[in-house]
């Protein structure tokens, strides 16, 4: 067998332009399908970071049945707010930070204006712990967290034009209306201190305000309906659900980011598809030139095969020979374009893209990269696939009759 390899790998160098040239196709085939990887890999996890750290947390806890509700934001499956019950979300391990919150729906009034609005009532202070990118959507994000304006609301770009087109003024009073607990109608008055982005589909025009103003207007003070919840890896958010489902029961449900944000999830999904596709038809051209040269070289070696048969090389030998001629070749390319891949990924995960996409002022840093695993199977899938594209040059080799392969036909 090592015999054998030793005559592929040289025959494989006897026609330095032709092996060239199938190495080239094969190392820009394999760079490129690695860079691409590696990019996209870097948007999916740039798209995540965006989601759990700007939106959702990595973890939703609700009462059993919010969710499939959660249009009608029902105030009535709601849960304590209270020390004992944090105390019992924060002893769950890799549990990093917890927050609460109130969605409602209701309506805000600034001067003659009144508007229908989706409202998340927040602490002013645990929520940007939970979701720390959250703050890069707000004006003014400090005015809101520190309490110097106690009624303070932030609304939605959208909400504001809706609202008073642009000259809805800073610190412009305000008042919020909203169905209670118990379904009377309640009001409170409230400041607008400023203007935040929302990077997720759906209801734009949203207003967030302070947590204890909203307990105070839905007559739910040391209630929520949801809590969000941090981890220290995202790696183990899994674990954390599980463990989070146990010590709270049967009346809770805990869902993860991928479970709020299934539009990311489906985006991501199909993102793997298109890149599967597009691989596959970069492997079938690259593999097709594997199958030319591997052609080429047995008609141009025609009376080396039959010389070969004369002396008493079985079939099956120089089927082989071929075999591993072709299996050097996609292997060699393989190695080479997934190294120069890996090295392109690295300088740009070194160095980072930072875009912004239409809608939002929170630039994304892509940091792109691949896994050991996805190189390896690059290289492995070369090297197969060149033996399969060569099975029938291969095939035809061993078929020859010597007599004709001797006379050169």
């Amino acid at each position: 067998m090592f015999s054998l390899l030793q005559i592929a790998v040289r025959n494989v160098l006897r026609n330095k332009r032709r092996t060239a040239i199938t190495l080239a196709a094969l190392l820009i085939g394999v760079s490129v399908m690695v860079s691409i990887r590696g990019l996209l890999n870097g948007l999916q996890r740039s798209l995540v970071q965006n989601v759990v750290q700007g939106q959702t947390g990595a973890l939703q806890i609700h009462r059993v049945g919010f969710l499939k509700n959660v249009l009608s934001s029902p105030l009535s499956l709601d849960m304590p707010q209270d020390a004992a019950f944090e105390a019992k979300l924060l002893a769950v391990k890799h549990v990093r930070a917890i927050s609460p919150r109130i969605l409602f729906a209701g309506m805000v009034n600034v001067a003659d204006q009144t508007i229908f609005l989706g409202v998340q009532a927040v602490d002013p202070i645990r929520e940007f712990k939970v979701v720390p990118l959250r703050a890069k959507t707000m004006e003014d994000k400090e005015l809101f967290e520190t309490g110097k304006v106690v009624d303070a609301m932030v609304v939605t770009e959208q909400l504001q034009t809706a609202l008073k087109g642009s000259n809805v003024p800073k610190d412009a009073p305000a008042a919020i209306l909203a169905p209670d607990k118990d379904g009377a109608l309640s009001g409170e008055n409230v400041t607008l201190t400023g203007v935040m982005k929302l990077n997720m589909p759906g209801e734009k025009k949203v207003g967030m305000l302070r947590l204890d103003v909203a307990q105070r207007l839905l007559k739910m003070e040391g209630r929520a309906t949801e809590y969000i919840v941090a981890v220290d890896d995202i790696d183990n958010i899994a674990q954390v659900a599980a463990d989070l489902k146990a010590a709270l029961g049967p009346d809770y449900e805990v869902s993860m980011w991928d479970e709020i944000a299934t539009f990311i999830k489906q985006a991501m999904t199909r993102q793997n598809f298109i890149l599967s596709l597009v691989a596959t038809v970069f492997l079938i051209l690259m593999l097709l030139g594997v199958a030319n040269t591997m052609l080429m070289s047995v008609l141009d070696r025609t009376r080396e095969i039959g010389t070969m048969m004369a002396v008493g090389v079985r079939r099956s030998k120089i089927l082989g020979l071929f075999l591993m001629e072709a299996a050097t070749i996609g292997a060699l390319g393989g190695v080479i374009g997934g190294g120069v891949g890996a090295l392109i990924v690295l300088v740009l995960h070194a160095r980072g893209i930072s875009i912004t996409f239409p809608g939002s002022n929170v630039p994304f840093t892509i940091q792109p990269y691949v896994t050991p695993t996805y190189l390896a199977s690059i290289v492995a899938i070369a090297g197969l696939g060149a033996l399969v594209f060569a099975a029938y040059p291969a095939w035809r080799a061993s078929r020859l009759r010597p007599v004709e392969a001797l006379a050169g036909g």
